[in-house]
């Protein structure tokens, strides 16, 4: 697979998120921001990783970016930074001793190279309601998607809501499976979207993450 390669300013980047999301929280109550951690390791990283995901849990979140940037919160991104670090070393098979150990150290260096956007921009409970983020995400379609754009990623891993992406984007996507049944289809723009599940799902931290990076070895191989 050739990678999308665009090429991205850092500096022009976070203007424009920023103006975005300025825009956007005048308009909602309770908006919590997200999207790129670090902006100079996001344009610069070997792979361009967009993780879309559900909402916050926490009504004292404002901001997820801050959050992620500072490595404090190990619930769910223990499992995105072990990802990040899986997929940014696909040669290497890392033993399950080697990725549960050191999470805090990981949290607070892989997560700088990612982008995470929510579909639902206020917090919600410890289990989300599905119904109320495809709504949000609907009735937000034309933000969502402007914010999408300025990604230009390499993948969008689509952590349970893929459904809700496909709205968003206003594609009529041509799905394909791995190997081992990992869902995913190439946008127009050469980013590959994976629908995946969600990095607290009900299933063990270590078949996830060798789900994943299975199904990401197989999209670069044979793409």
């Amino acid at each position: 697979m050739k990678l999308r390669n665009a090429v991205l300013d850092p500096a022009e980047l976070k203007k424009s998120e920023n103006s975005l999301l300025d825009l956007w929280a005048s308009s909602m109550e309770g908006f919590v921001r997200d999207g790129i951690v670090d902006y100079d390791l996001y344009c610069g990283a070997p792979i361009r990783l967009l993780f879309v995901l559900k909402e916050v849990n926490g009504k004292s979140v404002t901001d997820l970016r801050k959050i992620l940037r500072d490595g404090n919160r190990k619930q769910t991104w223990n499992v995105v930074a072990r990802w990040v670090e899986g997929i940014f070393n696909l040669e290497k098979d890392f033993s399950w001793d080697e990725l549960n150990q050191n999470d805090d150290e990981r949290r607070k260096k892989m997560l700088k190279y990612i982008c995470a956007v929510n579909m639902k921009k206020t917090s919600g409970k410890d289990i989300s309601d599905n119904s109320a983020v495809f709504e949000s995400a609907v009735n937000n379609r034309e933000m969502l998607k402007k914010q999408i754009e300025l990604y230009r990623p390499d993948f969008v891993i689509c952590c349970g809501t893929d459904y809700a992406y496909t709205k968003v984007m206003e594609t009529k996507p041509q799905w394909k499976s791995t190997k081992h049944g990992i869902w995913y289809y190439t946008e127009p723009s050469g980013t590959v979207v994976v629908a995946f599940s969600h990095p607290e799902a009900r299933v063990k931290e270590c078949m996830l993450h060798y789900s994943l990076m299975d199904a990401i070895r197989d999209i670069m191989e044979n793409n």
